[in-house]
């Protein structure tokens, strides 16, 4: 009927990435370093008893001011976390590296679709034309993946050729549409 397809489709399964940029994108560190959404779900602190009054001198002789400088009275909020709290300066090395940030990097990714058409010859004597085709061609359409960076087709490290599996913030494969003719006179 004059019409040709082609998908080109390609994947990976079983291998694991390791999201370096996510690690810094949710350190919570400082203020001025913006956090990935999965902050949101931070370690957070709450008063065992939010009726007791500071500040007071525990059995140390330590005054205590604060509800969450009493150690005997704050508690994590949301314990089923696996994001830490949000410290200043990070002296518990929440951010050191862990297997927190190793993730699945399977994916599936239609990576080429071509659809042409060839215009019957019959119309395109008068015009002195062997051959016509349109033709639209569509790459890096859809990834299906459960990986949360930004493209688990991750390739080799920039800073070393022997390094895989390491996501340091490869900018993602563009998504392209062309259109076009091909004519042969």
């Amino acid at each position: 009927k004059g019409l040709e397809l082609t998908v080109y489709i390609n994947g990976s399964y079983g291998n694991k990435l390791m999201n370096y940029m996510g690690r810094s994108l949710s350190q919570m560190s400082d203020m001025w370093t913006n956090q990935l959404q999965t902050s949101v779900n931070r370690a957070k602190l709450e008063p065992i008893d939010p009726d007791k009054t500071y500040p007071f001198v525990n059995e140390y002789g330590i005054t205590i001011n604060n509800w969450f400088d009493d150690i005997d009275n704050v508690r994590v909020k949301n314990p089923d976390t696996d994001v830490p709290r949000a410290m200043a300066g990070d002296p518990n090395e929440n951010n050191r590296i862990s297997d927190r940030y190793i993730e699945d990097g399977s994916y599936v990714r239609i990576k080429n679709i071509a659809l042409a058409y060839y215009v019957p010859t019959k119309y395109l004597s008068k015009l002195r034309i062997h051959n016509l085709k349109l033709y639209i061609n569509l790459q890096n359409m859809w990834t299906y993946t459960k990986y949360t960076g930004l493209d688990p087709e991750v390739g080799a490290s920039q800073a070393n050729d022997n390094v895989f599996g390491l996501d340091n913030g490869r900018y993602p494969a563009s998504r392209i549409y062309t259109f076009g003719t091909s004519i042969t006179f």
